[in-house]
Order: structure tokens, then C-alpha cells, then sequence
């Protein structure tokens, strides 16, 4: 009896934490428009993992992938993906232009392609970092590109480098809240998106994103009481039934043992 009742908890556990995820990143909407919000959160013109252009071809990379930027916010998907396969032609260690590819190819449905683009990304913003370990945009993106492959994990420990290399950027502690709260982390969250807040108090994105996380970390404190209530509830009544299940002992005789009879003369 035991045994199923914290099974059938621990079931429920998991099933709210996956619906306050759900509901936490508004899976319910559509992914064109979840890539493109998500991809308006980060800044459109932070710096590749690369510094400046060492060449012309690296240069005309960069304006490739600022006019797919531009095509992209307007709506002109197609006219981005374009923009970005030259600009990974021209520059094929261009990880920006691989992230960005990524989220262009998610905008027209081709979710193939977008995965195949953001591997690409990690793999090159990885080597990236690994030159240059004081690199905060690389291992920001890094942890953008994790996110879009649904690694929050992996996402979680690029953003945690990313702000400890750039602490005051209210961008990485926005995006790290958000890896959090997929991870239903939402005390991490919390704290993560209170220090976006701190550093830029006029971020909406990130009050929103705030409210959504409270709320998670409220459904969650309020089911750990619950399922702590239901355990001694369950406890209570064992320890009743086990009492009920014992003998009660053999009444003993009233007035002590017969005496012995007296032997006749």
C-alpha cells in the first residue's frame, strides 16, 4: 500500500512539473512564432564568437548575415535563409551565421534544417570558447544554440559562464532564467531573472518572464505540501491499523490460582 501511494506522488510530481514547463514556455503556440520571439529576445547585433573580420571574405560574411538579421525581423524569411547560407559559404567557422541560419530555416517550417544549423553552431561556438575562455558572447550563444535544441542542461552551464564573464548584461540572466524555468529550476529562475531585472529594470520581457516563474515555483511549493500532507496522512493510518491488528492478551483468572488440596490423615 506503501509502495503505491509514493508511486502514484511521485507520478503526480513529475506530471505537474511538465505541465508548469509547458506552460512556462507557451508550447501551445506556434513554433515560427516562438522562434522569432525568442530570437528578438537575444540582441540582434551582438558580436559573432569570432572578433573582427580578419579578412574580406570573414567581412562580407558579417554583412550577409546583418542584412539576414534584417530580412529576418521583416517577416522576409526566405530572403534570410539565403542570406545566411552565403554568409556560412563564404566564412564556414562563422557560428553566428549558423545560429542565425537556424532560426531562419525555423521560421519556414523546415525544423530539419534548423536543428542541423544550431549542431553546427554549438560545434563552432564550442571551439570558439575553447580559444578564447573570456569569450561571454560565444558561451552566450552557445547557450542560445543549446536551448534551440532543447539541451537546457547543457544551456544552463554556457549561460552560467556567459554572465560570469559579462556580469552586467541583463540579455544573459534573461536567457539563463529561461533555461532554468525549462528545467522547472524556478528558484533559479527567480533569482536569475530578478538580476536581469536589477541591471535593467525596464526589460518587460524579463517582468514577464518573472511572474510566469513565481507562479511555477508557487504550484510546485504548494504540491511538495501537499504530497508531504498526504505522506503523514498515510503514515497515521498504518500506524492505526497496525494497533487495531494486535491480540489482546488472555484475560488472566480473577482471584489467582486454585489452591492445592489439603491431604487427609
Amino acid at each position: 500500500m506503501n509502495r503505491a501511494f509514493i508511486t502514484l506522488a511521485l507520478f503526480g510530481l513529475l506530471a505537474s512539473s511538465q505541465a508548469a514547463c509547458s506552460f512556462f514556455s507557451g508550447s501551445s503556440g506556434s513554433e515560427t512564432q516562438t522562434a522569432r520571439t525568442n530570437d528578438n529576445a537575444a540582441r540582434a547585433d551582438a558580436p559573432a564568437a569570432s572578433s573582427s573580420p580578419s579578412s574580406s571574405e570573414n567581412a562580407d560574411a558579417r554583412a550577409l548575415v546583418e542584412r539576414g538579421i534584417k530580412a529576418y525581423k521583416e517577416n522576409r524569411d526566405e530572403e534570410a535563409v539565403a542570406a545566411f547560407e552565403e554568409a556560412v559559404r563564404l566564412d564556414p567557422d562563422y557560428a553566428e551565421g549558423y545560429y542565425r541560419l537556424g532560426l531562419a530555416y525555423s521560421a519556414t517550417g523546415k525544423s530539419e534544417e534548423a536543428e542541423k544549423n544550431f549542431e553546427e553552431a554549438v560545434k563552432v561556438y564550442k571551439r570558439a570558447a575553447g580559444k578564447n575562455d573570456e569569450d561571454g558572447d560565444a558561451q552566450f550563444y552557445l547557450g542560445l544554440s543549446y536551448s534551440k535544441l532543447g539541451k537546457y542542461e547543457d544551456a544552463v552551464k554556457a549561460y552560467k559562464q556567459s554572465v560570469k564573464l559579462s556580469p552586467d548584461d541583463s540579455d544573459k540572466y534573461y536567457e539563463l532564467g529561461l533555461a532554468h524555468s525549462k528545467l522547472a529550476q524556478y528558484q533559479e529562475a527567480v533569482n536569475a531573472i530578478n538580476k536581469s531585472l536589477d541591471l535593467d529594470p525596464n526589460n518587460f520581457r524579463a517582468q514577464d518572464a518573472l511572474e510566469r516563474a513565481k507562479a511555477g515555483l508557487a504550484r510546485r511549493e504548494a504540491f511538495l505540501k501537499q504530497l508531504e500532507k498526504m505522506r503523514q496522512q498515510q503514515t497515521g493510518r498504518q500506524k492505526s491499523n497496525s494497533n487495531s491488528n494486535v491480540a489482546p492478551a488472555p484475560p488472566s483468572a480473577p482471584f489467582g490460582p486454585a489452591p492445592a488440596p489439603t491431604p487427609q490423615g
